[in-house]
């Protein structure tokens, strides 16, 4: 362990950043991971289906509660005005949430109705909390990012993590009446955004004193670029990170929609975990050298000789467990899940290496590209899942071919990120 740090002290203050978010988002891949043989035997692939229908509301009421102006909290002129940047977004988001209980009560019976989902409205309050919930935890990560916290940013997700798997643990071992699966969820993100309230007053309580109301009418007008490209292209992304979910409980079940969900969460959360650790790290350093050159081209292209090559060894030695891995450690009732993991496999990959080098249209300010490259990642989804349904009519026949149109979109963003990360004549 001495040898390790002194290892670490020796790096380049990039590669320590990056190794401190990395131990912290591994330990955040592995708890929740470690648990899942249990969740997996307490609740049913219906509550998980459940579970997921609820998450894709709430991704979609978080995106559009808080505009979208805690991604400018990177990019603020000052410290103070970071910090007001987080007053306006939640102040936002608490009034839009305020009125999206109300409409989600008035039209529950048509959501059941669409999704399939019978008694869904008595889980529709979850929404809303847990957006807000998001919202803070997210604020609170931009800022850690802006300052440098990157321990407190690892601690952050590794709290995150372990809060709402703990919970939904908790709640299922009581056996609590309804859906467990899901208050356990909300508990967590609750506890997660309270230990983000307490830490962000703790370190700066002198300068979220300074917090205005009067300033966030300026500020909104100044940073209106991130509600007018950030909120839509980031509202495309989170639809169509939904449409699978949607579309599986629309015409298929819920219990297909929690196999689905759970290959998702077994494949694409801990490589978000990994990916969005590096991009947090990569988008900071990339800022400072376009700042400085006005190109970040070298760090890119380093950056995705590395993480391709792990991508790739990563994807061929899980191709031929998968089915038995699911199988072994899930339960006998998970092994479609492993069939699914299989076919999303070389998606995942793409995804992984897209993620990690996302920030540079941001640093570029080429919300309007991303905007637009948000529009062809949610077209290719939807008629990939709809040409898979006409012409084949079989779930696994969809997912093969919602694959391929995801994976066309990854390519087309790691080219984009590519092009935009070169000095611009």
């Amino acid at each position: 362990m001495k040898k390790i740090s002194k290892w670490v002290l020796t790096q380049s203050e990039f590669v320590r950043n990056t190794m401190i978010i990395g131990i912290g988002t591994s330990i955040a891949q592995l708890f929740p991971m470690l648990f899942y043989p249990i969740l997996s035997r307490l609740f049913s692939p219906a509550e998980f289906g459940l579970l997921a229908t609820l998450t894709a509301i709430t991704g979609i009421l978080a995106v559009l509660a808080s505009g979208k102006y805690e991604s400018a909290i990177l990019i603020a002129d000052s410290k103070e005005e970071a910090a007001n940047l987080i007053g306006l977004t939640l102040a936002l988001s608490f009034f839009f949430l305020i009125v999206s209980i109300i409409v989600l009560q008035l039209g529950y019976r048509h959501l059941e109705n669409w999704l399939n989902e019978p008694g869904l409205a008595y889980w529709l309050f979850i929404c809303p909390i847990s957006a807000f919930a998001i919202i803070i935890f997210n604020c609170y990560n931009e800022w850690c990012v802006r300052n440098k916290y990157f321990s407190t940013l690892a601690v952050n997700k590794v709290t995150n993590a372990s809060s709402t798997t703990l919970s939904k643990l908790f709640l299922g071992l009581i056996k609590i009446s309804g859906n467990g699966l899901a208050l356990g969820d909300l508990l967590g993100r609750l506890v997660s955004a309270g230990i983000c309230l307490y830490r962000a007053i703790k370190i700066d309580k002198e300068t979220f004193t300074k917090i205005s109301i009067l300033k966030f009418k300026p500020l909104a007008i100044k940073f209106k670029e991130f509600p007018k490209y950030t909120l839509p292209d980031q509202l495309l992304s989170q639809i169509g990170g939904t449409l699978p979910i949607l579309f599986i409980g629309t015409f298929y079940n819920s219990t297909e929609v929690g196999y689905y969900g759970m290959t998702m969460n077994i494949l694409s959360v801990p490589v978000s975990v990994v990916s969005i650790a590096i991009r947090d790290v990569f988008r900071q350093k990339a800022n400072e050298d376009y700042l400085k050159t006005g190109s970040c081209k070298s760090l890119f292209v380093k950056l995705l000789k590395n993480i391709s090559i792990l991508g790739i060894l990563g994807s061929i030695g899980l191709f031929f467990i998968l089915p038995t891995l699911f199988s072994f450690v899930l339960g006998k009732e998970w092994q479609i899940s492993g069939e699914y993991s299989r076919i999303l496999l070389p998606m995942i990959t793409l995804s992984f290496i897209s993620m990690s080098l996302s920030g540079v249209l941001i640093i570029r300010k080429k919300m309007n590209i991303s905007m637009f490259w948000q529009i062809y990642y949610v077209l290719s989804t939807l008629l990939s899942l709809i040409i898979g349904f006409l012409v084949f009519n079989n779930l696994k026949m969809v997912l093969i071919c919602f694959a391929i149109g995801r994976s066309s979109a990854y390519l087309m963003y790691i080219l984009l990120s590519f092009h935009f990360s070169k000095a611009q004549i």
